[in-house]
């Protein structure tokens, strides 16, 4: 799942499987170290100097861009000076034309029967806090304008303004739009698609900056990147709607910057930058492929669950279908493992398929209960699936169970393993939990890469 972060911002959100996506390509970057301090009223006229000289800065940033990436302007790209106000009512609007609040809902809801999220927590009021905090200007590839903030100096915005840049250039070149539309039963490859996306304009921004100091791009080691992107780390959560979100929405904040950064960086020390355009038009297609580079030059993609109506559910209504990815289970591991171990757990991931299933007579206006949640996984071994199965029983052994309002009887959370296979339920009636198990081992499919159909 992605949640509806993801993504820059409303490429998806994406949370539960990974949440709700917030289209991740808008996700915008922080311009500065931790919280700015409110700033002083200008007069009509200084705000308007101001503004000058921030589209002065655009149209200089742009020709350093251009010269360092490679990516030629194809046609002037729009821009507009907004507040934070301003920009934050974009993010919404964006949000809310492509996630009907009945998805966000649905969202928080199985992140709360995950455990990733807190039984009494606003989803909606996280994101959007989280999201307007960070917030320092974004690019749209759907209005193709760029939006900069005009609550901070420009010298203090050039960097993120190089990461925004590269992204308008990026959809004049590769088209953004193929990579911002949600995948509202893929989150997994959203997130893997962002994380293409912000890796290039994060690794953009950092031979930008090391350029301005002087720093000889040729001598840029693994160890600069790593640098660039601890530092980056530490500039997004410097904030405190960051630091009190939940993990799930930090990590798959972060996730495309970062790991986006090292999948980039592992071929950019390497080649020049006509080999990340390749990437664009034979994207990366699991999280998996992001963690793991080697992966993706295999060509090693994610094997396909093909999921069967269940009649031990008849008369439940589905919810929800969609991907959770190696990044999501390494999430949801984590939340009761080391991280190591938690790492070490996801990493045999094959492939998996999440369908949530509301309760009988409940509504779209007023769900009355969590929902049932069933993943079943695929494995790229049998040892990596007994592995994680040791993995996800700690995890739900530390959930909640006993009554609930979904089904009027006791619900529980089953783990089965069988083979390289292995089947999670979650907030299932015990009365239904033998019948469902047996029915998804029985009918649910598994289609390796081999025998899927080509596009």
């Amino acid at each position: 799942m992605r949640t509806i972060l993801h993504p820059s911002v409303p490429a998806s959100w994406r949370p539960r499987g990974r949440h709700v996506v917030l289209a991740l390509l808008l996700l915008p970057l922080a311009a500065a170290d931790g919280p700015q301090p409110r700033p002083r009223p200008r007069t009509p006229e200084a705000a308007a100097t101001h503004h000058e000289a921030l589209l002065s800065a655009v149209d200089e940033i742009t020709r350093q861009v251009v010269a360092l990436r490679g990516l030629p302007v194809k046609t002037p790209f729009k821009r507009g000076v907004l507040s934070r106000e301003e920009i934050g009512r974009k993010l919404q609007e964006r949000i809310h034309r492509e996630y009907t609040p009945e998805e966000v809902r649905i969202e928080a809801a199985i992140l709360k029967r995950m455990g990733l999220l807190p039984p009494e927590a606003d989803y909606e009021k996280l994101l959007f806090n989280l999201l307007t905090e960070q917030v320092a200007g974004f690019y749209d590839p759907y209005t193709q304008t760029l939006f900069i903030a005009d609550w901070l100096p420009v010298e203090m915005q050039r960097p993120a303004l190089a990461h925004e840049i590269e992204h308008a250039l990026q959809d004049q070149h590769f088209d953004l739009k193929r990579f911002s539309r949600p995948l509202k039963e893929e989150g997994d490859r959203q997130l893997a698609h962002a994380s293409l996306v912000e890796g290039d304009g994060t690794a953009l921004m950092l031979e930008f900056v090391a350029k301005s100091m002087g720093v000889d791009l040729g001598q840029m080691s693994e160890m600069a990147f790593r640098l660039g992107k601890q530092m980056m780390q530490m500039t997004m959560s410097a904030t405190p709607a960051f630091q009190q979100a939940p993990a799930v929405l930090r990590e798959t904040l972060v996730f495309p910057y970062a790991a986006g950064l090292d999948f980039i960086e592992s071929m950019r020390t390497h080649h020049p930058w006509s080999r990340i355009n390749e990437l664009f038009r034979q994207p990366p297609e699991s999280t998996e492929q992001i963690l793991h580079p080697e992966k993706y030059h295999s060509r090693e993609q994610p094997v396909v669950v093909l999921p069967a109506p269940l009649t031990a559910l008849a008369g439940w209504r589905e919810l929800k279908r969609d991907v959770l990815g190696e990044v999501l289970f390494k999430i949801w591991f984590g939340s009761k493992l080391p991280e190591e171990a938690a790492e070490r757990a996801a990493a045999g991931w094959g492939g998996d398929r999440l369908v949530a299933w509301a309760a009988p007579g409940s509504t779209d206006s007023a769900a009355p209960g969590l929902p049932i949640v069933i993943n079943f996984s695929t494995w790229d071994s049998e040892r990596d699936a007994r592995e994680a199965e040791r993995a996800a029983r700690q995890v739900t052994a530390s959930l909640e169970t006993g009554g609930d309002t979904s089904g009027g009887s006791a619900v529980g959370h089953v783990v089965v393993r069988r083979g390289r296979n292995m089947l999670i339920l979650l907030g299932i009636p015990a009365s239904l939990q033998a019948r469902v198990v047996e029915e998804v081992f029985r009918t649910w499919r598994v289609v390796p890469p081999a025998l899927q159909e080509g596009p």
